[in-house]
Formats: C-alpha cells, sequence, structure tokens
C-alpha cells in the first residue's frame, strides 16, 4: 500500500549501521516469534528483524488478516477485487521465501474490514479475526509476538483494529507459555520535514531496539521488491537514495505492560 507504507518505512529497510560494539545476546534457537499486521506488506515495517531472528534459529510466523484488495496503484494496472487479492497473496509469499520465515498465514478477511456494509458486516469480520488470532496462540504457542499499536503506525483504520484485536486476546487470559508483546513505532522528531500522515512515539517509551546486519537488510531489500503491485522499481530506487536520514539501522519498538500492580492512578 504505496499510500500507506511511503518512504519512511523503506528508509527503515535500508538505514545505515550503527556504530559501537554490539552486547553479547542469548540464545534463541527455538524459540517462536509471531507477526500480524493488517494488510500483505505490512510486514515491511520489520522485515530486518524478521531475518535477523530467522536467521539465529527463531521460528518466525507472519500472519496477515486481509486480503488487500483495495490497494490499487496505477502502475500495476489490476483492478481491486480478488485479482488484486491473488496477486498480493502471491507476493507476500515470496516476501516470506526472501526473508528465510515460514509460509505467510492468511486470514483472508476482506480489506478494510467491510466497513462499507455497516456495523454487523464489521463486527463479523472482528469476531473472526478474534477466534483466528486465538487459533494461533494455541497453534504456535510463540514467546513473542508482534503488532500494530494504538496509532497502527499511519494511523490506518485496519491497522488499528488488527492491533487492538490482537491486544486484546493477549491480554484476555494467562497463556500457558508466556508471551512478550512489543508494538514497532516510529520515534518522534525522526520524521523527515513534509513527511505527514504518521503517528509517532516519543523515544522514552521505546524501550527495545533492534539491530540487523547488512545480509538482514538485503534480504529486506529483496522482500520489498516482490510487492510489485504496490511499488515501482523506481520508487523502490528513490527510496534507496533517502537512506540513512532517519532511523539507522535500528527498529523500534515499545512493549506492551499490563501486569503492574498498583492502588492508585497516580
Amino acid at each position: 500500500m504505496i499510500r500507506l507504507i511511503s518512504w519512511l518505512l523503506i528508509t527503515i529497510l535500508f538505514g545505515i549501521g550503527c556504530t559501537g560494539k554490539k552486547a553479547e545476546q542469548p540464545s534463541v534457537s527455538g524459540k517462536v516469534l509471531l507477526a500480524v499486521f493488517a494488510h500483505p506488506d505490512d510486514e515491511t515495517t520489520v522485515t530486518p528483524v524478521l531475518s535477523r531472528y530467522a536467521a539465529e534459529g527463531v521460528k518466525v510466523f507472519l500472519a496477515i488478516a486481509t486480503d488487500g484488495r483495495y490497494g490499487v496503484t496505477t502502475h500495476a494496472g489490476i483492478p481491486a477485487g480478488d485479482s488484486l487479492a491473488a496477486s498480493r497473496a502471491r507476493e507476500l509469499t515470496c516476501a516470506a521465501e526472501k526473508l528465510g520465515i515460514q509460509p505467510p498465514i492468511l486470514f483472508g478477511l476482506h480489506d478494510q474490514f467491510k466497513m462499507q456494509g455497516g456495523y454487523d458486516s464489521v463486527h463479523h469480520q472482528l469476531d473472526e479475526l478474534r477466534l483466528q488470532v486465538r487459533k494461533l496462540f494455541d497453534e504456535i504457542r510463540p514467546d513473542a509476538v508482534i503488532t500494530w499499536g494504538p496509532s497502527g503506525w499511519s494511523g490506518h483504520h485496519d491497522h488499528r483494529l488488527v492491533g487492538a484485536v490482537v491486544t486484546e486476546i493477549f491480554e484476555s487470559q494467562q497463556w500457558d507459555k508466556p508471551k512478550q508483546l512489543f508494538y514497532p513505532a516510529i520515534p518522534t522528531g525522526k520524521i523527515p520535514v513534509g513527511a505527514k500522515g504518521y503517528a509517532t512515539t516519543d523515544s522514552t517509551y521505546l524501550n527495545v531496539r533492534i539491530g540487523a546486519s547488512e545480509t538482514d537488510y538485503e534480504r529486506a531489500r529483496e522482500s520489498l521488491q516482490c510487492h510489485a503491485s504496490q511499488y515501482t522499481p523506481e520508487v523502490m530506487d528513490q527510496m534507496r537514495g533517502m537512506i540513512g536520514s532517519a532511523l539507522g539501522r535500528t527498529t523500534w519498538f515499545r512493549t506492551y505492560h499490563g501486569s503492574e500492580q498498583r492502588t492508585t492512578l497516580f
């Protein structure tokens, strides 16, 4: 969705490496990571991280809620509907292969959750989303989950709804296998002048900052190229020309905190 994931996201994919000695990291082999997003290509916000952990032995799953049937672009010439949804599913499979992660899990819900049909239509779609997310939690038993935070990164309503439902299921019970929940975000002040349509988070709340290798960023670049219905080669080249101007080779997250015990609001 070129209107939603603009050059800022691509800057994350192609950012300049951070300097300094890398801290020792605990072994993550055998762990399970689940990322749940709204549309095919939403994963581009975190693809270096997905690639990194897959390479380190983590079993990485990517679940996408909607079929992206309304992500029409002029260059692709594919009309909204089933044909575009099928193209985007193939593109997502290509992207997952480039990243070295598990084949994508497609919930197949309607792009925009059938909002045009009114409350009942949306309600039924969200009920199905709840069922699908809970089923994933039960079946793959992730150690860590990534989804959209309250802003949905770009403010898109599908992003917000998916993040809200994943958070709802996450906090609905104490799971047999403890999980951690992470929201990717854009640090306030990192958006270049003139870029619009993004909700940012103050960096003091972004307590998880994950770097990745050049190999991971190369895989991220290759996976982006799979989304040909959304991006032209020229646009991709333009994005690569802007590398390093915003975030560097770091993906920023904040953690969900829902278990702190208090007896006062203040």
